[in-house]
């Protein structure tokens, strides 16, 4: 490629196309339009950072460039070419983006041109929004209007129906208290009366049962008539109360009845009361026959006493004349009984001048009373027509009151429906505000966007500026260095080999292709930021535009809602209107209809006042059977009472008998412990007798021991008798340890001597059931004859009972001295058999004892119940 080494001349163009550049024009790929146009800060610190390397590179350029100028003319030629060459594609491509951003400046201009149209055409809406707002305030502001006028409404008719209610209410309570008061008082005069009734009677029985000249029963009168002066002061209380209230009563009804319903209450009541005295009279006029009665039998008494007294005088007389005393002791028994007699006369009269007074007493109240209830029984009548007024009255509200609940409903229907179409508009409303508002905030976001990018446009434009003029040095270094290699091919001599041309050639190649490619990058991220401002903006300005077509289409709405609420409002303002009207013409029927409904409700009252005399005729009729059930269910209970009081004395009777058995049952058997006791004494000295022939009993022992034999399987063989509950093994004949125990029992029993005798089947069946149950053996062991000849029975032999705790064998005996010569050493043996049957006479007797507590355990129970 290259010219030899020897020759010498001008490098021809040849040499540098030997790798020649493209020659159509630097055009940016189109990839480069999608970079942005304002670089990231990192990008912009990268591009710094590479313009700082690109510094040193230049500055040691122009050192080679000064260290070659002893380089041939050929090599400067080339390189000078190169040079030009790559500058002016540069240029062109720098002039490129001039004109690109030129013409990114004048789009940005026209976006900020359509920026501040939008602007104003979003304040001109805002303007509208304001104006839609105010109009819409001035509704809610008619229509809460509206609303305080219907709940003005809503409140009047509430008072309306609440007055009414409350008159109603005070009606009924008065007429309730007033008649509960009555009847009160009419009741409490009944029972007082029945009560003076009852108690009268009983001072008649208690008058007719104390002649017999009985004190108590005269004290008992005395406070029957305490009583009764009590229960009189009490109803004349009742009675100031009821003339108070009746008083009250009066002032508070006037003159409200007519006098033709007077007279016929007053008819009515004047028959009424003549029937209750003639009533009364029939019971004064019984009264005063009982008197008589019991004045006849009092004058009938003191006869029977004055002729008592002469029987007495006339059997007293002194059959001798030396018995002076006995007259005297006879005369001063019989004073003493006149005095008494005369005592218990004047305390007779004494009651019977206070009964008499207390029913004149009595008599007068009668009297009193029934004043008081015929002024009552006219009031009550003038308070039942009053009640019939009101109750008409009511009924006329009543109605009154279901028409304006009508009219009510109307209006709260037409209410809840301009409520419904008011809150829809609300929400209509609210949506377009919150368009309105969210459609600002994003174009106030695209204004500071587009506002940063034309802010970041000037450092572009700097950055523009700068290359330029790197690019402007880098020529002037360019033509430096030419004119420089121009002077040195002039001045130098030959270039050296072509060895270190071919290598600064390499060198230079590469510094072209590096600087190529730089500059290609930069253009490339230029148009890549461009392409990408230029989408931005046209993005920003499609979304303005749907932004404002929706905003246009969102006022068209609101216009529409607000004609719409227009209509609404003027559609409640006639419904109001119509409702206040129709108030006015309900008000004037409710006040003519008042006047109507109070004659219905005087008519209805007359007829609850009838209605409740009969209920209180009848209620009198129930209060007087009640109290004769009563007077008999005190009766029975007094019956009860004194049935239980015998029930109880019986069973009182019954423990105590019980009680006196169980300790002469527990006497008995200690005195049976007693006797057992000496019996073990008596068969200790036996025993101790026994130990000294020991040798002749073991002798008698083996001598008798197979006959015991056979008599024993011939008891086994034979029938048990009930007592013995368990068979005697053929091993039980063997002498042992419970043999000796069985003997010790068997022989405690016995009470005398038993060297020569045996223990008989009868008292060895007795011992044995004293040592398992002393309670059930007490009875046969009474029976048992317990000496020497009982010991001397033909019986040779026994079955013990095992029934004892301590497990006693079934063991055969034929006599103490056979055991006994049976074991040389058995004094020792037979002292703890004794220690065990003292031990098992212990425990018995706890048993006996713990018997003792459970049968009084299961009498208590017994005489609880």
């Amino acid at each position: 490629m290259f010219p030899p080494s020897g020759s010498t001349g001008l490098i021809p163009p040849s040499h540098f196309q030997a790798r020649p550049l493209s020659t159509l024009p630097r055009m940016a790929p189109t990839w480069l339009s999608d970079i942005p146009l304002v670089q990231p800060p990192g990008h912009q610190d990268v591009s710094e950072r590479r313009l700082d390397t690109q510094r040193p590179q230049v500055t040691m350029w122009k050192q080679d460039v000064s260290s070659d100028r002893q380089e041939p003319g050929r090599r400067g030629r080339s390189w000078e070419l190169e040079g030009s060459q790559a500058l002016s594609q540069q240029a062109e491509v720098i002039a490129r983006q001039l004109q690109e951003l030129r013409r990114l400046e004048e789009e940005v201009r026209l976006l900020r041109e359509t920026s501040l149209q939008q602007k104003m055409r979003l304040e001109a809406q805002a303007m509208e929004l304001e104006a839609l707002a105010q109009a819409e305030k001035a509704g809610r502001a008619e229509a809460e209007g509206l609303r305080a006028a219907l709940a003005g409404a809503e409140v009047v008719r509430k008072n309306l129906e609440e007055g009414s209610q409350r008159e109603l209410e005070e009606v009924q309570r008065l007429h309730q208290e007033q008649l509960s008061s009555l009847t009160q008082a009419h009741q409490e005069a009944l029972s007082s009366l029945t009560s003076k009734a009852e108690g009268l009677e009983q001072s008649l029985s208690s008058l007719e049962t104390r002649r017999a000249g009985e004190a108590k029963e005269l004290a008992e009168a005395q406070r029957e008539a305490e009583l009764l002066r009590k229960q009189l002061s009490k109803t004349q209380e009742d009675l100031e109360a009821q003339v108070t209230l009746v008083e009250n009563l009066r002032k508070y009804v006037g003159e409200q009845v007519p006098p033709e319903v007077h007279s016929q209450t007053w008819e009515l009541e004047r028959q009424k009361f003549l029937e209750n005295m003639q009533h009364l009279q029939e019971d004064r006029d019984g009264l005063h026959a009982t008197a008589e009665l019991l004045q006849v039998r009092v004058q009938s008494l003191t006869h029977i006493l004055a002729l008592q007294e002469e029987e007495l005088t006339r059997k007293v007389q002194p059959s001798d004349s030396l018995e002076p005393e006995f007259t005297r002791k006879c005369q001063s028994l019989l004073n003493r009984w006149r005095e008494k007699v005369f005592a218990l006369m004047v305390q007779l009269k004494a009651q019977e001048l206070e009964h008499s007074d207390s029913v004149k007493q009595l008599k007068g109240q009668v009297t009193s009373l029934q004043e008081q209830v015929t002024a009552q029984s006219q009031e009550q009548a003038i308070l039942q027509r009053s009640l019939q007024d009101k109750a008409a009255e009511v009924e006329v509200e009543r109605m009154g009151s279901r028409g304006l609940q009508l009219e009510l409903s109307r209006a709260q229907e037409a209410r809840r429906r301009w409520q419904q179409q008011t809150t829809s508009a609300e929400e209509q409303l609210r949506l377009v505000v919150n368009a309105v508002s969210s459609s600002q905030i994003w174009l106030e976001s695209t204004m500071a966007k587009v506002e940063e990018a034309a802010a970041r446009l000037p450092s572009l434009n700097n950055r523009l500026s700068y290359a330029v003029r790197k690019v402007h040095t880098i020529r002037g270094l360019t033509a430096r260095k030419l004119a420089l290699a121009q002077l040195r091919q002039e001045s130098c001599p030959l270039p050296p080999p072509v060895t270190d041309v071919s290598l600064e050639l390499q060198q230079l190649r590469e510094e072209r292709n590096r600087l190529d490619a730089e500059l290609q990058l930069s253009a490339r991220l230029i148009q890549q930021e461009v392409g990408r401002a230029r989408e931005q903006g046209e993005a920003e300005r499609q979304q303005l535009s749907k932004v404002a077509q929706q905003l246009e289409q969102e006022l068209q709405q609101t216009q529409e809602s607000l004609a719409s609420l227009g209509l609404q409002l003027e559609v409640a303002r006639q419904g109001q209107q119509e409702s206040t009207e129709e108030a006015a013409s309900l008000r004037q029927e409710l006040t003519q209809q008042q006047d109507l409904y109070r004659q219905a409700l005087q008519e209805k009252v007359a007829e609850v006042e009838t209605r409740l005399r009969e209920q209180l005729s009848d209620t009198e009729r129930r209060l007087n059977e009640a109290r004769r059930e009563h007077a008999k269910a005190v009766v029975s209970l007094r019956q009860i009472q004194r049935r239980a009081a015998q029930e109880k004395e019986r069973s009182q009777e019954l423990r105590r008998l019980q009680e006196e058995a169980r300790k002469e049952e527990g006497q008995r058997l200690a005195r049976r412990l007693q006797e057992l006791e000496r019996d073990k004494n008596l068969m200790l000295a036996t025993l101790q007798q026994e130990g000294l022939l020991s040798r002749y009993k073991q002798q008698r022992l083996l001598a008798v021991l197979p006959s015991l034999l056979d008599k024993k399987k011939s008891v086994v063989s034979s029938p048990r008798p009930p007592e013995c509950s368990a068979s005697v093994p053929v091993a039980a004949a063997v002498p042992t340890r419970e043999s000796i125990k069985g003997l010790g029992a068997s022989t405690k029993g016995q009470g005398t001597n038993g060297r020569t005798s045996a223990i008989s089947p009868p008292d060895s069946c007795m011992m044995s059931g004293v040592l398992c149950d002393p309670a059930r053996a007490l009875a046969s062991f009474s029976d048992a004859q317990l000496g020497p000849k009982s010991l001397l029975s033909p019986s040779p032999h026994f079955l013990c009972q095992p029934c004892f705790p301590c497990n006693h064998e079934h063991l055969p005996l034929s006599g103490a001295h056979l055991l006994l010569s049976s074991f040389p050493g058995s004094l020792s043996v037979l002292l703890d058999d004794l220690q065990g049957l003292s031990e098992a006479i212990s425990k018995e007797e706890a048993v006996c004892q713990g018997d003792n507590l459970d049968r009084c355990s299961s009498s208590n129970p017994q005489m609880s119940s």
